[in-house]
């Protein structure tokens, strides 16, 4: 019997199952939100699991922290270190790397482009801007946590595009306008359950094949206290958002009915479009295109790659067009016409 069975024998398990054993993940954050968050995708058999923590394993971190132990505090091991020895325990079928340092705007664009899915467990404001920027410059998603107190968060930003972060969160808040764990401190609870809403949102997300028209799109968003429970609300574009709205936005009329849509995202020099192929349609049509392009399927998105950028589908229809080719929209509408055809764009 495989050790995923019980999983697999779920509504939709088969399809699910092997879309997470296909999944590559950054994990960027290994503390108290990211170290049950890597217990759960290792026991649950994700694909390859990255850790991203450039910090080192405290006393204090240890009654949430689920990962560590005594002997890594008083040796003050790397956070990342000290997880995979932990984790590689686990067995199974991941594969585990661990990187003992912190996310750059030098290395965030390389770390991204090897991955599908970005899971921030932070506690870094600049880390998580730096993280929205990067995933609309790339056309990598992510989903957003935190835990302090006895409140958490998490926010799906899957696939990238609009509404963004900045929508949510329009300016950085100020330091001292915000909490630390150093004072107000956190319950393991807190962490455990914003741990299970990443979980929750990346589940839903992969079991997800509905297409939108692209004509209004919203985020899930998840809160809760230990007082109050758990509320889940959706977070519209922001029309003044200065990194993913305000950005032009061409509809080619060729009759009344008949449009296609393509616009500039502001802050991330990329291009968001909608396409009416599905993934199999996708990757044959790119195949034919021979060795020019280096093609790469997985569990969340379809990426295909020259030297200059990216065009990115998903699985809801949603696609972005990055690097060189996404500086301008008759340039990005001339790639996804040369790469797929004339009829790949989704008209409305």
């Amino acid at each position: 019997m495989s050790r995923y069975d019980r999983q697999q024998r779920t509504r939709g398990g088969q399809q699910l199952d092997e879309r997470w054993r296909q999944l590559r993940i950054l994990l960027v954050g290994c503390g108290g939100v990211g170290t049950p968050l890597a217990q759960s995708l290792v026991g649950s058999g994700i694909g390859f699991l990255t850790i991203l923590d450039g910090d080192r394993v405290r006393e204090t971190d240890l009654h949430r922290q689920t990962l560590f132990q005594d002997r890594d505090a008083q040796q003050s091991v790397a956070k990342a270190t000290a997880a995979l020895r932990s984790l590689e325990r686990i067995g199974g079928r991941t594969r585990i790397e661990a990187l003992p340092d912190m996310l750059t705007p030098a290395n965030a664009a390389s770390l991204f482009c090897r991955h599908d899915v970005i899971l921030d467990a932070t506690d870094h404001i600049p880390a998580r801007l730096l993280i929205d920027r990067t995933a609309l410059a790339t056309g990598v998603g992510w989903i957003h946590s935190a835990a302090i107190s006895d409140r958490w968060v998490a926010a799906s930003f899957l696939p990238p595009g609009s509404p963004c972060y900045h929508c949510w969160v329009p300016e950085p808040p100020q330091p001292d306008s915000i909490g630390s764990c150093e004072s107000e401190g956190v319950l393991p609870v807190a962490c455990l359950a914003a741990a299970t809403a990443v979980l929750r949102l990346l589940t839903s997300y992969l079991r997800s094949r509905t297409r939108s028209d692209g004509a209004e799109n919203t985020r899930t968003i998840i809160r809760g206290s230990v007082a109050a429970g758990e509320t889940i609300v959706t977070l519209p574009t922001d029309p003044d958002c200065r990194y993913c709205s305000g950005g032009k936005i061409e509809s080619s009329r060729l009759r009344s009915a008949d449009r296609v849509h393509l616009r500039k995202l502001c802050g991330a020099g990329s291009i968001e479009t909608w396409l009416d192929l599905d993934f199999d349609e996708i990757e044959v049509r790119l195949g034919r295109l021979g060795k020019s392009l280096d093609i790469c399927r997985g569990s969340v998105s379809l990426r295909a790659e020259d030297e200059n950028g990216a065009l990115i589908c998903y699985h809801d229809g949603r696609a972005l067009i990055t690097g060189n080719h996404g500086q301008k929209i008759e340039n990005a509408r001339t790639l996804v016409s040369h790469w797929l055809g004339e009829d790949a764009l989704a008209r409305y």
